[in-house]
């Protein structure tokens, strides 16, 4: 059962997208940025201007839209096999309370790192707990066990039918991601090449000469400041030391709060996110001129699932 969840949580994620990107239609003007004359002074998350890449990722609104479609969708594939009050946001099944297995991936606040210093200070490199526990109190009331294998296809061995009709081969779920991607050339590629690219490009951005001059400046101020020495800030964030629950929150040390105010304050005095922001963008920069014919075939892909999504929410 732990398996099952798993791989419908990940589908769902995968679909929804996890890009902050905004999906405008018009390319962030980085120029003054990537041709090396300016990098942006960041102290805030909000002045960390878009990247490059964002013109083909899934942003926010698009994760939004996406959720809302796909729900609306599988409710009606839920209500067309008995279950005529099955919830647009649903919770587990209460039987699955007790899974094992850690189902969170728990990422800094920004790519470069966090940037707010009154949860540093109050929560480290963790969060309030409350937070969680708001987010699960937005759902609506949890699925039987019937539902949830009606939504997922749970036990794909056997030919089922419920209320006279066949369970989708993928469930409700599997069968409303598959309406939103009609039309789509390349779903793999849509999902996966602009987030896989990026990835590379921040590994291939840590080497630049300037962001590698930045990064151990700020390793040396939070030294400086009676720290560890770490090589990044991701490597800060996830330092075993924080110890961190099945939940994937920290323990909120006093050790822990002093050394995540002592990264933002040394990100802000150097500049490091500025900096490592810029490294970033000039090779996202070079990496969509040298490879824009598959970028822009990423990008009709992704205008085809928000026609789609139009479709199914009525524009």
């Amino acid at each position: 059962m732990a398996a099952a969840v798993g791989v419908a949580l990940v589908a769902l994620m995968a679909l929804a997208g996890c890009s902050a990107a905004a999906g405008d239609d018009e390319a962030p003007d980085t120029s003054a940025y990537t041709d090396g004359s300016r990098v942006p002074k960041v102290e805030k998350e909000w002045d960390i201007p878009e990247l490059p890449l964002s013109r083909y990722e899934f942003g926010t609104d698009d994760t939004k839209r996406t959720t809302r479609a796909q729900a609306r969708l599988a409710q009606r594939c839920m209500a067309d096999h008995g279950f005529a009050d099955f919830p647009l946001a649903p919770a587990l099944p209460g039987s699955m309370n007790t899974v094992g297995g850690r189902l969170v991936s728990v990422a800094m606040a920004t790519p470069f790192g966090e940037l707010d210093l009154d949860e540093a200070r109050r929560w480290g490199y963790g969060w309030n707990p409350k937070t969680a526990e708001k987010a699960a109190a937005k759902k609506d009331r949890p699925m039987t066990d019937a539902e949830f294998e009606v939504l997922y296809n749970s036990d794909p061995s056997t030919d089922r039918t419920v209320n006279g009709r066949a369970i989708p081969e993928s469930g409700c779920s599997g069968q409303a991601a598959a309406r939103l991607t009609e039309g789509v050339e390349d779903t793999t590629r849509m999902y996966t090449y602009t987030s896989r690219r990026s990835q590379a490009l921040a590994e291939q951005a840590r080497k630049d000469p300037d962001v590698s001059r930045a990064l151990r400046t700020w390793a040396s101020c939070v030294e400086d400041k009676g720290f560890a020495r770490y090589a990044g800030r991701e490597e800060a964030f996830r330092d075993k030391a924080w110890d961190r629950g099945d939940d994937g929150n920290t323990r909120r040390t006093r050790e822990e709060r002093d050394t995540a105010v002592a990264d933002i304050e040394c990100a802000r005095e150097h500049n490091t996110v500025g900096e490592w922001w810029a490294g970033e963008a000039r090779a996202q920069s070079a990496d969509v001129r040298s490879r824009r014919a598959t970028y822009e075939a990423v990008r009709r892909d992704q205008e085809v699932v928000r026609a789609n999504i139009r479709d199914v929410l009525g524009g």
